[in-house]
């Protein structure tokens, strides 16, 4: 059994890991807290407990809108995003053929929405079907002081690159290729979110 003498002379303990710093030392920490701290708000517009929801779709002419607007926290501060018809995508880009990426919609300031993305890019022939492909697909960081809104699993086609625009591209060059544009535009499924996922 240990025990210490009364003229032991005091161990020297660091402990330092128990001060209260200014702010969170590791920046992977703070963004992740961010990330389920910034959140939607929404309302239950007399629908019972669950709340009304940005409502991530189909673009009118292209990209995506969110069909609803909705109460957000950013930073602690109570704020409206209105919804947004044609969000492009952040850059201008392509996906190749039979790939699968996942883009993040989400409002960094004021009151508009944002499109974030891609993430990672699968090629679906690596893996047994769609589904799991679309699983490997991560869903891109969220912005520093930006609020979540849903994200959008974009499959593309088979046998046809798709095109990404950030509006530099003519509606018409668009149509036919950006989601929203056509049957060559492969297909989208829609997650609203209420704030970042633990595992996105």
């Amino acid at each position: 059994m240990a025990y210490k003498k009364f003229d032991d002379p005091a161990p020297k303990v660091d402990d330092s890991r128990y001060k209260v710093f200014g702010a969170i030392p590791v920046e992977a920490v703070r963004r992740a807290l961010q990330g389920i701290s910034n959140r939607v708000l929404g309302t239950t517009s007399g629908t019972g407990f669950v709340p009304t929801l940005a409502t991530c779709t189909t673009g009118g002419t292209c990209g995506f809108k969110t069909s609803v607007d909705v109460g957000i926290v950013r930073d602690g501060i109570v704020s409206t995003v209105a919804a947004q018809d044609n969000l492009y995508f952040a850059k201008q880009g392509t996906m190749g053929t039979n790939t699968v990426a996942k883009f993040l919609i989400c409002s960094k300031d004021g009151t508009s929405a944002t499109c974030i993305g891609p993430g990672n890019i699968i090629d679906k022939g690596l893996h047994a079907d769609a589904t799991m492909a679309a699983a490997a697909a991560k869903i891109p960081d969220l912005p520093d002081g930006a609020c979540p809104l849903g994200y959008v699993t974009l499959q593309a086609p088979a046998a046809t690159v798709l095109v990404l625009t950030d509006g530099a591209a003519t509606a018409a060059a668009a149509l036919g290729y950006v989601i929203g544009g056509g049957g060559t535009a492969g297909t989208a499924t829609y997650v609203d979110l209420v704030h970042m996922p633990f595992n996105g």
